[in-house]
């Protein structure tokens, strides 16, 4: 179709090589889309007459309404493939006309664009049902205590609700980035041509309108040659292909029997083929390597693009698949995490256990003892350290089995000058559930912070859920209004 200088076909290894058809189904209802709005401003500015474009839409909507019809064998892409189809179907005095104005360049890249916002408020929808999620499951382990670690060594008391919401905040700066990079994608490059614009007087607005883009990328080389919005979208995605990786780590341990502290539902997880005992968090484990095949997908595009001269190449062809497979592989991760989560069973006994056998309150009566008796921090740090070392050494007994005659021997050693009862009152005053009351700091475990915060979260779930339906409502308001402008066009001929 579009060989008019050479004199010889494409051979077969070589049209295979090039050809990307088999992957732009997936932009093939865009292609329709796009094809659509540059035909009917075509006829605007009297490079079609009214015929030709009801002709030409008719047989797109055929096109829509049986895709099977469309012969994919033999072409470079579904762009030649949709236009040869045309002309096959309506003749080259009329399908002929569909790329004046227009490259593949400014063509393919519209394509992505529309399609790359439509992914984007499906990912939207994603992870505001999964924070949704984490919020109501924080709700109900408010009273769920258990051992937050560094290090992967205990460290402090915290609850569930805490780790929870923790990753519910990642998941909101996700949203805002991927908000901000809403607008970026928004904007139309179709009529921007090959490179360098027409001598036609094309309504690049009108067609931007019509696709329900708010603006256009204006000049030109960036319209068609740039795919920094394709870096940064699957930057983005890579960023919460990272916060599920690091959850599923998590509850792959946690779910072990030497953690215990949850378990995974039947129906998400698998079974080995020898060990009948064996339940095995299959799911979870293939979260962490597609979170590195998207890492590697956004290195694999940013490696195409290093090295690429101004304007179109075709390597820009080959950004498509990964691009897309990350897409792919973020919507599924999401679903797939809020259905692990909506129906894992939280240990709260097993939790609690694991708080009562370590040392993780030794911080809160370090604290205690800045405050009760004025010590030096790092003077209270010291005698903790040392009441933690002697009570190891006694089969790890807890803090408050150390007898008052330990107790003298560390405090005498150390040259504090406090009577070893009211360390004792100290040590005695904290507990597990005291650990966690007594926090005042501002997002701490403390359940009254704990409250707070998932209020918050709450509101600003229901403020981005608006800001979805706003997009969504704009870009179907578009598709009305282009259904609209073609069924205007057609009562208008029918006259």
């Amino acid at each position: 179709m579009y060989r008019s200088r050479h004199k010889a076909d494409l051979d077969r290894h070589t049209l295979n090589f090039l050809s990307s058809i088999d992957i732009d189904n997936k932009i093939l209802y865009y292609d329709i889309l796009c094809t659509k709005a540059h035909v009917i401003m075509l006829s605007e500015i009297r490079l079609l007459n009214q015929n030709e474009l009801v002709s030409i839409i008719a047989e797109l909507d055929r096109v829509l309404k049986h895709p099977e019809n469309l012969a994919r064998d033999g072409f470079e892409d579904i762009h030649e493939s949709l236009e040869t189809h045309l002309i096959r179907k309506i003749g080259m005095d009329v399908g002929g006309k569909i790329q004046t104005g227009r490259s593949r360049n400014d063509q393919v890249i519209t394509d992505i664009r529309i399609k790359a916002r439509d992914d984007l408020i499906d990912i939207f929808i994603h992870v505001i049902n999964l924070v949704r999620l984490l919020l109501q499951k924080s709700q109900e382990n408010l009273d769920s205590i258990m051992p937050l670690y560094t290090h992967l060594q205990q460290a402090q008391i915290g609850n569930f609700a805490h780790y929870l919401i923790s990753y519910s905040e990642i998941l909101i700066r996700d949203m805002d980035r991927l908000f901000s990079l809403y607008e970026r994608i928004n904007e139309s490059p179709l009529g921007a041509g090959p490179i360098g614009g027409s001598i036609f007087p094309l309504n690049r607005r009108k067609t931007a309108k019509l696709l329900g883009f708010s603006n256009i990328v204006s000049n030109t080389i960036d319209a068609t040659s740039s795919r920094d919005f394709m870096i940064e979208f699957t930057s983005d995605i890579s960023s919460i292909m990272i916060t599920l990786s690091r959850i599923a780590e998590d509850l792959i341990i946690w779910s072990s029997q030497e953690f215990g502290f949850i378990e995974i539902n039947d129906k998400h997880a698998s079974s080995s083929s020898a060990m009948p005992q064996k339940k095995n968090t299959d799911p979870l484990e293939l979260m962490r390597s597609k979170a590195a095949i998207v890492i590697g997908n956004l290195t694999s595009i940013m490696t195409i693009l290093k090295s690429l001269p101004s304007g179109y190449s075709r390597d820009l062809q080959d950004i498509k698949i990964p691009f897309w497979n990350s897409i792919e592989i973020v919507s599924s991760s999401l679903v797939m995490m809020r259905n692990i989560i909506d129906s894992l069973e939280v240990k709260k006994e097993a939790m609690l256990k694991a708080s009562n056998i370590g040392y993780a309150v030794s911080l809160d009566i370090a604290e205690l003892l800045v405050l009760k008796h004025k010590l030096p921090f790092r003077t209270a740090h010291k005698l903790v350290g040392a009441l933690v070392s002697k009570s190891m050494r006694k089969n790890n007994t807890s803090l408050n089995q150390l007898n008052i005659m330990e107790i003298k021997e560390i405090l005498d050693k150390m040259k504090i000058s406090m009577a070893p009862d009211k360390l004792i009152r100290v040590v005695n005053e904290i507990d597990i559930q005291r650990s966690i009351s007594t926090r005042r700091s501002e997002g701490s475990p403390n359940p009254k912070e704990q409250i707070k915060y998932i209020k918050k979260y709450r509101n600003i779930l229901k403020k981005y859920l608006n800001n979805v339906k706003e997009m969504k409502n704009e870009i179907d308001t578009a598709k009305e209004n282009l259904t609209n402008a073609i069924s205007h066009i057609r009562k208008s001929q029918a006259l």
